[in-house]
């Protein structure tokens, strides 16, 4: 599952992006208005059901998030004289 995802976001969604941006940005130059048009990303081509899944499967695992101990850096601060919000 991690391979298909991989790949669909590789190489197909990619390729979709591309082409599409392509043709948006012909469109643009050719029409009357001077406007920048929306871009597509390789991640608007996948289904969403199936980026929650991966990213219930990958999401927590994958990527920890790191807490910051914001009393110690504030205390910090003070002894160095710097003010703030604190």
């Amino acid at each position: 599952m991690a391979e298909r995802y991989r790949e669909m976001r590789e190489n197909w969604a990619f390729l979709a992006s591309v082409v599409t941006n392509g043709f948006l940005g012909l469109a643009a130059s050719m029409s009357g208005k001077r406007r920048k048009p929306k871009l597509t990303s390789p991640d608007d081509f996948i289904s969403k059901d199936f980026k929650a899944l991966m990213k219930r499967v990958f999401g927590e695992e994958a990527q920890p998030r790191r807490k910051t101990d914001w009393a110690s850096l504030v205390e910090d601060a003070k002894e160095k004289g710097l003010r703030g919000p604190w």
